[in-house]
């Protein structure tokens, strides 16, 4: 006899894409927790990590010319 160990899964709703997933991060903010799929978490830090990249090397260079 096969023992079915399924629990079922919580779903929550992506606040950017609205669409129901089960595969989710949880983001803290000073309002409280918002959920966010992983595609559009994963989209997020990249674009994040892309700004803070330019703008030190922006300010880097403003910086050794003066």
């Amino acid at each position: 006899m096969k023992k079915k160990n399924k629990k079922k899964k919580k779903t929550f709703e992506c606040i950017d894409c609205n669409q129901d997933t089960s595969n989710f991060y949880k983001v803290q903010t000073n309002r409280g927790d918002i959920i966010k799929c992983r595609n559009c978490y994963e989209l997020w830090l990249l674009r994040e990590n892309r700004a803070n990249w330019f703008s030190n090397q922006t300010h880097g260079r403003m910086s050794q010319e003066e």
